[in-house]
């Protein structure tokens, strides 16, 4: 019975990460932006933020956009990482009530 559920354990594994669900709904609100707009809001460092976003890269929910050269890149939420944070978004507003 719980083998069903293992897929659902380690997605909740997943959100669990320290930064996971912040940066999520951060760019849900911000629809793209800038790495160093992200690590200034957050207040995350440098090198988490970039372990965090290649993780969300590798598992589809967040893309990559170069800007002008491969130096400078953008980031906004795949449409699985928008569905993903709006229903993260519908947990919170729910659980506030």
């Amino acid at each position: 019975m719980l083998q069903g559920y293992s897929i659902l354990f380690e997605f909740m594994e997943f959100l669990g990460k320290k930064w996971v669900v912040p940066l999520l709904l951060f760019l849900l609100i911000c629809e793209q932006t800038t790495f160093s707009r992200i690590k200034k809001q957050l207040k995350i460092t440098s090198r988490a933020l970039s372990k965090k976003l290649k993780l969300l890269e590798a598992l589809g929910l967040v893309e990559r956009i170069v800007i002008d050269n491969p130096k400078r890149a953008a980031y906004k939420l795949s449409e699985k990482g928008k569905e993903i944070s709006q229903m993260l978004l519908g947990f919170a507003t729910n659980f506030s009530k």
